[in-house]
């Protein structure tokens, strides 16, 4: 039996043990998990598997009642919450048997030829929270697009444009790196938010532990201690040849990152900058008709989907006028009136 199997059967058999732990056994699977970051990864994924079989036994009610929160997003059901050891409650060979058909399944994955490449997307309006197949979990804004990679030497994820945040699952010995406008940003144990901005630049939020910046791709020579290390509440912005590193702090970055909770929150960035965040989530774009107003500076909070709360916001902060554009898009244009 080789030792990914065996892990798979031995997370599969925590699980199958469920309510029927106690305190010793709960800190026997602690230390069991914190042993390998492989433990971890066989075990999230194990645990998220058993929460979609609960689901799919509600699709079959004992009653004629429909569960209305049957088909709302996970997020948007009254009373929901994220566990990661699922309470269960069945014992004996009816677990036993759940067990080793998932534990057959994991095996599968496992086995799924290495280096083979995943597209995830989202759309307008959309956002996604994805598990890797080694436990990573991986956020995605609006608009987003990624190709993931995973083969024996690394871990390759290339952001091909939009946003996302990464909650990564570290190994010393399989690398987990983000690729994004031909930079390198590479996992040292952390969770970390990468957003292009355009062709040319990306910019970098750490939340907890640290990232290293590498050279561009065709660069040679650079020494691993003076690679631009970001640590937590760090951000950096990074181009084609230079990358600038600021200490920021916890409340900027939860600012910086209030995409997370469906709202923008601008504090000095540029109009042309605020737009391209609202444009990234909804089908309606803003178009900048008059290009002297792209690098106005403003501020407020606003929900992602509210475009005319914000461009009414412009009218009333800035009075800048609004008129309907070709395709359905919204053109802005300085008032000649004050």
């Amino acid at each position: 039996m080789s030792e990914a199997t065996n892990i798979e059967e031995r997370a599969a058999a925590w699980i199958a043990r469920g309510d029927a732990r106690g305190a010793a056994v709960d800190a026997e699977l602690a230390a069991w998990l914190l042993a390998d970051p492989r433990h971890r990864a066989a075990y999230l994924r194990l645990a998220e598997a058993w929460a979609r079989t609960e689901r799919l036994a509600r699709l079959r009610p004992r009653s004629d009642a429909i569960d209305a929160d049957l088909l709302a997003p996970a997020g948007e059901r009254r009373g929901a919450r994220l566990t990661v050891a699922p309470r269960l409650r069945r014992h004996g060979a009816a677990a036993v048997a759940v067990a080793a058909a998932l534990a057959g399944l994991l095996t599968w994955w496992n086995f799924t030829p290495r280096g083979a490449v995943e597209m995830i997307r989202t759309g307008p309006g959309t956002l996604s929270r994805v598990m890797l197949t080694d436990g990573t979990v991986v956020t995605l804004n609006a608009n987003t697009e990624l190709r993931v990679q995973f083969t024996r030497a690394t871990r390759t994820v290339v952001l091909m444009h939009g946003e996302a945040q990464f909650n990564v699952i570290h190994h010393d010995r399989w690398p987990f790196q983000v690729r994004a406008d031909g930079r390198t940003v590479r996992d040292v144990g952390t969770v970390f938010d990468v957003r292009r901005h355009d062709a040319h630049t990306v910019q970098i939020f750490v939340r907890r532990g640290r990232v290293a910046v590498l050279p561009p791709a065709g660069v040679s020579g650079v020494s691993a201690g003076a690679l631009p290390v970001l640590w937590a509440d760090d951000e950096a912005m990074v181009t084609a040849h230079r990358v600038v590193v600021r200490h920021s702090s916890a409340r900027e970055i939860t600012r910086q990152l209030q995409w997370l909770r469906r709202r923008l929150n601008f504090r000095g960035e540029t109009l042309g900058r605020a737009v391209a965040q609202f444009n990234r989530s909804n089908y309606r774009k803003i178009v900048i008709a008059d290009p002297a107003l792209g690098g106005l500076r403003i501020g407020g909070t606003f929900r992602v989907l509210a475009v005319h709360s914000f461009v009414a916001a412009l009218a009333r902060s800035f009075n800048i006028q609004s008129l309907p554009g070709p395709h359905h898009t919204i053109l802005l244009y300085r008032s000649a009136t004050k």
